[in-house]
């Protein structure tokens, strides 16, 4: 990965030039756990407030079972929560980011020290009514081969809601990850919003897919 600035947030860009390793990650978050938000803040990050709305155009059970995974802090379940959703576990890599999503109180169960490509362990009767992975699927995070496993957390007819970055769709094989995964009939697009409201930074993609009965 190139060593040029992404972002002008010193710690977002320097979360943007991790190696991907869940033990740097969780060092990496440990810290920025305490001015998160306030970073967030910083960028004007729309990124959960537009995913919970994608979400409500293609979900109208309120009641409906969500996974937050990689919940960060819980700015996604506190939107969630805001548009009438009741019923939202989430789990991240870092316990002290999960500890925080706890304490907004939107979400009914948080768990930490979960490795998004090993979470099948973590949840082995998961099936959920939907997944949503906002600022996961980011530079210096997840391989995009953390989207299969993210599909095995869903039931069928269950819908998969994430966002990208376009950095992060431009330089690495998410794309043919997707392909290969619609071509065996593992999952079906619904809707792609292409360079959408993410923050000051830069725009994301924000996909919707449902998982075939």
């Amino acid at each position: 990965m190139s060593d040029d600035r992404i972002s002008n947030n010193q710690a977002i860009d320097a979360a943007l030039h991790l190696d991907g390793d869940p033990h740097n990650l969780k060092r990496y978050y440990a810290d920025w756990s305490r001015t998160y938000d306030r970073d967030m803040d910083a960028v004007q990050y729309s990124g959960p407030e537009f995913a919970a709305t994608l979400m409500s155009r293609h979900m109208d059970d309120k009641s409906a079972r969500i996974l937050d995974a990689g919940c960060g802090t819980g700015l996604v379940g506190v939107a969630l929560q805001a548009l009438g959703y009741r019923v939202v576990d989430g789990f991240d890599l870092s316990a002290e980011m999960a500890q925080l999503s706890t304490a907004t109180g939107a979400y009914r169960e948080v768990v930490g020290n979960v490795d998004m490509m090993r979470a099948r362990q973590d949840y082995p009767h998961a099936d959920y009514d939907a997944v949503l992975s906002i600022g996961v699927f980011t530079l210096g995070h997840v391989p995009p081969q953390a989207l299969e496993v993210l599909v095995q957390l869903l039931r069928d007819g269950g819908l998969l809601l994430l966002s990208t970055r376009s950095h992060y769709f431009e330089q690495t094989d998410f794309q043919q990850c997707v392909d290969a995964l619609l071509a065996a009939g593992k999952l079906r697009q619904l809707e792609v919003v292409w360079d959408a409201p993410y923050n000051h930074d830069g725009d994301a993609h924000y996909w919707v897919f449902l998982k075939p009965a």
